[in-house]
């Protein structure tokens, strides 16, 4: 008897187990009533190319779709920050699950946190968002990938009570940054939703809404060599490390293999890192943040040819205007760009434009919509901004963290991340909306705002220490929330979240105790007791949230740690004196103070 090669007894057990887990998410279930099918189906398909869907559409693939637009993605074009961005979701903690953190001064994050679900994909009706489906993406990416469109039809013809089902496949991306074929698969894609549209019309008589979002596209390198900056700073006296202490350490943003990523110095590091970082070989284009409103840009076409630029912001009347000087080379090459908006008359008399303007005219530039992408990236892409971003020239890439080990170990495809149009443009495509270019932050006007994304779902206990204007800015959180305007206005707030709401406690007798002790001694440093009612809390019940300083967790000890300990009480009155009548541990966990003393969680 012949055996198989250890390799391939793995990747056929790993085959059988993920299709096996695939094919459990489907509804095997009697049919759903017709008039309680969604009636719109919003797929959002991870790194699909616009040039890609555009070759398909010239092979006859998705004429039930009017033909798609550009959705230009963030700056750095990666998944994180451009689907928060795309669905209107509070930024994450960083551009990637691994990621630097000011108030910790710190590279958070482990080997696991970059195939660990994120937000977009807890607010998705199906997003296969396990760990193990993550990995597996990468290690057999074309039958992952496959499998994930077959379900989609099955998922969408089995929900029932919803008006929109949302649908996030991670497939698309992981089969490009492996060398898979995607043609093949947007051939099977248009297969599977051409029978979506077909069996739903006989099921319903009317027309199923679907809309297809890409959040990046993919630049098709598959030769590319992965670029030497930690050693080229080093060179320099610049060293790599995960915290920041001197002028001459250096933490990087990057958890995967791509083209675009943040870099954190010391505030007086910033401009020398930026100059060494723009004349290496391997990058191609370098933005600084000097302050809010101006943002340099550098590039290199050689030796001693250093192209410099400017993006400055200012608001006017409530909106963002954008304005590109080319101070010596043109290095964003927008120079005519801007000359056709000054004739078309959309620049103001400083020279400012719209984000509108700036996608009308420069949606298919070399580097597309630069100008509101450099400043969202530096700003409002994530909790924690990067003082530099670089953008990667296509034939060179960047690879850390688990999600590069994994790729590793196949022959590695395309990648993405970078500023420029090979990296940057998805797509954005329906049957019924006529769509047109637009940035990943603002490409939901055109279909409706995405308002019914689900309610975050909660898996276990959990207590976060967040900004409250987090909980005001994001537009989803507090939807579905009472008692948000008696919380401070800013400031750090303890978000407890619980997968079911407890109802039996949450009465007038009901209350939170909270423990917080130094984790090297066995001494209680602060108990709070919360009632539950009056705190301010989700709708549903899962998610309750105080401040901070009620909690003790406020002024701890810059970088100690503590374990926190919450458990529900509920009380009675024993003769005229409340006694705990019943009491359930909720969750102990350890946590980390930053550098103001608070335990914050990113």
């Amino acid at each position: 008897m012949t055996r198989a090669p250890w390799g391939s007894k793995l990747e056929a057990g790993l085959v059988g187990y993920l299709l096996g887990m695939l094919a459990g998410c489907a509804s095997f279930q009697r049919p759903v009533p017709a008039e309680a099918l969604p009636r719109r189906v919003v797929l959002a398909l991870d790194g699909i190319d616009y040039r890609d869907v555009m070759e398909a559409r010239q092979r006859g693939r998705f004429a039930a779709f009017h033909p798609p637009a550009r959705l230009v993605s963030t700056f750095p074009s990666i998944s994180d920050i451009a689907w928060h961005a795309i669905f209107g979701l509070y930024p994450p903690a960083g551009y990637q699950r691994v990621y630097y953190s000011a108030r910790h001064n710190a590279v958070l994050g482990d080997a696991l946190s970059a195939i660990s679900p994120i937000e977009y994909e807890e607010r998705m009706d199906y997003a296969f968002d396990t760990k193990f489906h993550h990995l597996g993406a990468y290690l057999i990416s074309w039958p992952v990938a496959r499998r994930e469109v077959n379900t989609d039809v099955d998922l969408v013809l089995g929900t029932r009570n919803r008006e929109t089902v949302y649908l996030y496949n991670v497939g698309p991306d992981a089969l490009q940054h492996t060398r898979g074929d995607v043609h093949r698969y947007l051939d099977h894609l248009d297969e599977r939703l051409t029978e979506l549209l077909t069996r739903y019309r006989e099921r319903t008589g009317r027309e199923l809404e679907v809309i297809v979002l890409s959040d990046h596209g993919h630049n098709r390198a598959r030769e590319a060599e992965f670029a030497p900056l930690v050693e080229a700073l080093a060179a320099h006296g610049f060293e790599s490390a995960r915290s920041i202490a001197r002028a001459n350490q250096v933490a990087f943003s990057v958890d995967g293999v791509t083209t675009g990523f943040g870099v954190f110095c010391a505030p007086d590091s910033v401009a020398r890192v930026a100059s060494l970082l723009a004349g290496m070989p391997a990058v191609d284009v370098v933005t600084q943040r000097v302050n809010d409103s101006l943002f340099t840009v550098m590039r290199h076409d050689g030796p001693g040819e250093l192209r410099l630029g400017a993006v400055r912001r200012r608001r006017v009347a409530g909106e963002d205007r954008y304005r590109y000087t080319s101070e010596r080379g043109d290095p964003l090459e927008l120079d005519s760009a801007v000359l056709r908006m000054r004739a078309a008359g959309v620049l103001d008399a400083d020279g400012y434009a719209t984000t509108s303007s700036w996608v009308q005219f420069t949606a298919g530039a070399p580097y597309p919509v630069a100008p509101p992408r450099i400043v969202h990236g530096h700003l409002s892409a994530t909790r924690n901004p990067a003082p530099i971003l670089v953008s990667i020239h296509d034939t060179f890439r960047v690879g850390l963290g688990l999600v590069s080990v994994a790729n590793r170990l196949r022959p590695l495809g395309g990648t993405h991340g970078a500023l420029g149009v090979t990296n940057a443009v998805g797509i954005a495509m329906s049957n019924r909306v006529v769509p047109h270019d637009d940035v990943a932050m603002r490409v939901r006007d055109q279909f409706g705002g995405f308002d019914d994304l689900l309610d975050l779902r909660v898996h276990q206990p959990a207590l976060a220490v967040v900004d409250a204007g987090m909980l005001r800015l994001d537009r989803l959180h507090r939807r579905p929330w009472v008692g948000v305007p008696t919380l401070p206005d800013s400031g750090p707030v303890a978000l407890l979240s619980v997968p079911r709401s407890p109802e039996q406690w949450s009465g007038a007798g009901g209350r939170l105790r909270v423990e917080v002790r130094p984790l090297d001694r066995d001494t209680t440093l602060y108990t709070a007791l919360l009632p539950l009612a009056a705190a301010p809390h989700s709708i549903d019940g899962t998610q309750w949230v105080w401040p901070a300083a009620e909690l003790g967790l406020a002024t701890l000890t810059p970088g100690h740690e503590y374990r926190i300990a919450v458990v529900l009480e509920r009380l009675r009155l024993r003769g005229d004196r409340p006694t705990v009548d019943r009491s359930k541990p909720l969750l102990v966990t350890n946590v980390r103070a930053a550098l103001d003393g608070v335990p914050w969680s990113y």
